[in-house]
């Protein structure tokens, strides 16, 4: 008892624990300064004391040494580890479960200023409560794993399948333009053959002009020199049927129609002015 009676007198009122610091007010109430300070109305004016609510002045504080000293030796006997169950505070059995601080805490710490307007529950309830709780949150966190491997599962497989797509698309790509390039080459092929055989009606149809040309040309060189000479022979020379000469230069025929080359065969692939004008953007 003896014991116990000192640690009460050793115990500040406010935060239950030995004291730190312990000062004495007017009505002769020890209390660590910390505590008192904490309780005190704003404005510095005159406090009731926390144990007997006599009006007290803060200019009144006497330090108490004595009691510091006592405390401190306490505290010291006590600094070796806490027993397992006990109060590292108070040393006192942790028999109850505070809410707000989410902690086991002893009977001496319910009644302190710190604990007084706290949820306090039997810590042998709150362990059971837990208890349920974290099981429950164990099979949901279980059956959300579950979900999120299955979701992985199905990523594995999209991107499976995806792949197969992208190889199967590179295979039909090749495919498709494989065709375009057969069916571009032997349209070149067959528009270059048309070419060519315009080329050579376009060829023979000159040279045929150029020989019309030439022999109108060889025939009127003809007509100038014999006209020419009819004009310069005697007398009896020239009469002799001059209106047959004047009549052959009269009908030479010198009718001739120029006609500017063209070139008739013309690319008409579908898309191609659009495909064109696709390779030039690209060439910028």
């Amino acid at each position: 008892m003896e014991a116990e009676d000192l640690q009460e007198e050793l115990t500040c009122s406010i935060c239950l624990d030995y004291f730190e610091d312990p000062v004495s007010i007017e009505c002769g109430h020890n209390f660590c300064r910390g505590c008192l300070h904490r309780s005190w109305a704003p404005g510095g004016g005159p406090f009731p004391c926390p144990e007997c609510r006599q009006p007290s002045a803060p200019a009144a504080l006497r330090p108490n040494w004595a009691l510091a000293r006592l405390s401190e030796k306490t505290r010291r006997r006590r600094q070796g580890p806490v027993p397992p169950g006990l109060c590292g505070r108070h040393w006192e059995p942790l028999r109850l479960f505070c809410e707000d601080d989410q902690r086991p805490v002893c009977l001496v710490c319910r009644e302190s200023q710190e604990h007084q307007a706290h949820a306090m529950a039997p810590i042998d309830e709150a362990f059971e409560s837990y208890r349920e709780k974290l099981l429950k949150t164990q099979c949901s966190l279980t059956a959300k794993m579950k979900k999120a491997m299955h979701l992985q599962d199905m990523e594995v497989k999209n991107a499976t399948e995806w792949k197969e797509k992208m190889k199967n698309q590179r295979v039909r790509f090749s495919t498709e333009f494989a065709k375009l390039h057969r069916f571009l080459a032997e349209e070149e092929q067959w528009f270059l053959q048309r070419l060519s055989k315009e080329e050579e009606e376009t060829k023979k149809k000159r040279n045929e002009n150029t020989l019309r040309l030439n022999r109108m040309i060889s025939s009127l060189k003809k007509l100038i020199i014999e006209v020419g000479e009819k004009s310069q022979s005697s007398t009896l020379e020239l009469l002799q049927n001059p209106k047959d000469v004047l009549t052959r230069s009269e009908n030479q025929d010198v009718n001739y129609s120029l006609e500017v080359l063209k070139v008739k065969t013309v690319c008409q692939i579908p898309m191609m002015k659009e495909m064109l004008k696709r390779f030039q953007a690209k060439m910028k």
